[in-house]
């Protein structure tokens, strides 16, 4: 690769330490920790990381999430660096959070949750290397394919992620980054949560880089989440997990949770349209703890995910108990079908006795009708 100053020589100058060669990923083959890790491709980005594809030292496909918050860092070679010396003490602040919320999120065994098995430093970053899901996103799923997942399906999967966010909370960690392109589903149809790089232990918010770090998804960001300094709590990620399920189910992105607090606020219609009413084949509640969890205000929605299960798991008793106490349907006997030689043998046989019959009605009045009904059924058997 030639340096910034070339020449119109054949040979290309050897970088000195003075010339930088900036770039935003890695390359592939470039390797980490010694080589216990080769970079195989760029995977993605965001505000705060890179990942990658790569191989360990046992030949496994990993991922590579390496602290790369590109508002305070640039790379030269292969060293990421601070922006500007004004942002070298927050760069170095970024990176010890990570490499403490990679420590956290290592210990975090949920078979919905992405595992992390190592945390180190390379290249003057931190990095984390965490299981490879062989599947595809959610968000590639609802938009690449016009198969809908059926109301059993969605209540499987709304389960599951409730499962692990409510087992997120309860470590004291915010994942802060739900939405659909963060949630695979792998070969098996298992969702598992993925990206927690905008994750923030509650009990470290303080610091000014922490409370500066803001992932917004318009559509599924809740409202606090546009403001710097605001206070977020479970019921953000809830919000932010309902509406991706709303997505799941109505084929839409709901509507951007800024827009729905102005409409609120100026005593105008909020522009959401709840989910409750208009879609068959849920349990009781189901649609409703969605709608619930999706308020504009914070303090109106659902507050933990274990109530929202709670609320699920009685919608689904209540179905169950409905199910139960309905009467069970009695069959109605239904005459064989008359076969073409059975309706032969019948008109036969009625018009060699045409005389008997009538002779017999008469005598016995309607109570033969029973009979020759008996008799006309072996006729046409």
């Amino acid at each position: 690769m030639q340096g910034p100053h070339e020449t119109d020589t054949e040979l290309t100058p050897v970088p000195t330490e003075r010339e930088d060669v900036f770039a935003d990923d890695l390359k592939p083959g470039a390797t980490l920790l010694d080589g216990q890790y080769t970079i195989l491709g760029f995977l993605n980005s965001g505000g705060f990381g890179i990942t990658y594809l790569a191989k360990d030292s046992l030949d496994r496909t990993v991922v590579i999430k390496e602290c790369f918050p590109n508002t305070l860092s640039r790379r030269s070679h292969s060293i990421v660096r601070a922006r500007s010396r004004k942002h070298t003490g927050d760069l170095r602040s970024f990176v010890q959070n990570f490499i403490d919320e990679a420590r956290s999120l290592a210990k975090l065994v949920h078979p919905n949750i992405v595992g992390v098995h190592q945390v180190f430093e390379d290249n003057d970053t931190a990095y984390m290397a965490i299981d490879f899901i062989n599947g595809k996103d959610l968000n590639d799923i609802l938009n690449t394919t016009d198969t809908a997942f059926t109301p059993a399906q969605v209540v499987v999967l709304l389960k599951k992620m409730l499962s692990a966010v409510d087992f997120i909370h309860q470590s004291g960690i915010l994942h802060r980054d739900i939405s659909p392109d963060n949630i695979l589903i792998d070969q098996n149809g298992n969702p598992v949560l993925i990206d927690f790089g905008a994750a923030s232990e509650q009990v470290v918010r303080a610091t000014r880089v922490l409370t500066g770090r803001r992932v917004v998804k318009d559509g599924y960001s809740p409202q606090e989440f546009y403001l710097t300094g605001a206070e977020q709590a479970p019921s953000s990620d809830l919000y932010a997990l309902g509406a991706t399920f709303y997505h799941v189910i109505t084929g839409k992105v709901p509507p951007e949770s800024q827009r729905r607090l102005a409409r609120v606020a100026e005593g105008v219609t909020d522009p959401y349209e709840p989910l409750a009413g208009r879609f068959p084949g849920y349990p009781p509640g189901f649609l409703e703890a969605i709608d619930l969890s999706m308020r504009v205000m914070p303090r109106q929605r659902l507050q933990s995910a274990g109530e929202w299960i709670d609320m699920i798991q009685r919608g689904e008793e209540e179905e169950r108990l409905a199910s139960d106490a309905a009467p069970a349907s009695i069959a109605t006997p239904v005459a064989p079908p008359a076969t073409a030689e059975g309706a032969r043998k019948l008109d036969s046989f009625i018009e060699n006795n045409s005389g008997y019959f009538f002779g017999l009605f008469l005598a016995a009045g309607g109570a033969v009708v029973v009979g020759l009904g008996a008799l006309v059924w072996w006729l046409v058997r």
